[in-house]
């Protein structure tokens, strides 16, 4: 198709593969909701040359969440075509002041100038109506919004009969085997979301990263192993030290080897989150010493 490779999981549903999977909802009056936009114009230009491909004209965006890799084409399609976006609450916000992201990686001040990217930082989109979990009729199309956070603060999935767009809810086989540490912001939320993802009665899921598959529970079990790997891991490297020592330890164990800034602060990131999850769940503890807060393993 033109260089455009689409994949088709239902009649109505097909998604763009990529480093981001982008989906398109088709209506009877051959429309096209999109579901997520990639990371850049170049992103929202393969999505338009999709609809272009399909005979379906794009009227509207529908964001499941606010990191930069799934709005970034945003701007282009909204500026170009005029479409309405719908964002989760929350992520609207930062989808809205992209500068946002890479300021809450870097604990709240200014940015260092590597996280201003834009892996990280997108270019500012509109948001025009705020999502909320249940049953949502768009342009013809019903589509069941369902919390899935955890990944991101507020992220939600899509379910179009029985296609479930999932996003980062949960990951591909692949992308568990690349990375053993995927990126979350609320570990307790996002263990929680990737189980619901096996209960709400599709056929087939579409992740945000990775390949589609029709073995849910499979794919479902596979993301909590990893999660529960990493969970185990992180308490093991808390030994009465730092949070970037407790990062150190745990990349080592799992075998991950930062190179660059931004996938070191995105990796500082999620450690975090398992350390206020593991502590809120009375695996861990910590201290302030010496100016210094330390994390020990429970009872240790």
């Amino acid at each position: 198709m033109s260089g455009i490779e689409l994949k088709q999981l239902s009649e109505k549903v097909f998604y763009l593969p990529g480093t981001v999977n982008a989906a398109i909802v088709l209506n009877e009056e051959r429309e096209a909701i999109l579901l997520d936009t990639g990371s850049d114009k170049d992103h929202g230009r393969r999505l338009k040359k999709a609809c272009d491909n399909l005979g379906v004209k794009p009227v509207v965006i529908v964001n499941t969440h606010s990191h930069a890799d799934h709005y970034g084409g945003n701007d282009y399609l909204t500026r170009n075509f005029d479409l309405p976006v719908y964002a989760p609450p929350l992520e609207a916000g930062i989808i809205q002041n992209p500068v946002l992201e890479p300021i809450y990686l870097f604990s709240g001040a200014k940015p260092l100038p590597e996280l201003m990217s834009k892996w990280l930082l997108a270019k500012p989109s509109r948001v025009d109506h705020i999502l909320e979990p249940g049953a949502l009729e768009l342009f013809g199309v019903a589509l069941e919004i369902i919390d899935s956070s955890g990944h991101a603060h507020r992220h939600y999935s899509v379910k179009i009969a029985d296609v479930l767009v999932a996003a980062d809810a949960v990951f591909g086989i692949n992308i568990l085997q690349k990375y053993p540490l995927p990126f979350g912001q609320d570990i307790g939320g996002q263990i929680a979301s990737a189980e619901r993802m096996a209960d709400v009665g599709a056929q087939v899921i579409l992740p945000g990263h990775g390949e589609a598959s029709e073995d849910i529970a499979g794919l479902v079990k596979a993301n909590i192993a990893v999660f529960e790997k990493a969970a185990k891991t992180i308490v093991g490297a808390c030994t009465g030290v730092a949070a970037t020592t407790v990062l150190k330890r745990s990349c080592e164990i799992l075998g991950i080897t930062i190179k660059d800034l931004p996938r070191y602060y995105l990796n500082h990131c999620t450690v975090m989150a398992y350390l206020s999850y593991l502590r809120e769940s009375g695996h861990v503890e910590l201290a302030l010493q010496d100016n210094e807060l330390r994390w020990s393993a429970a009872g240790n």
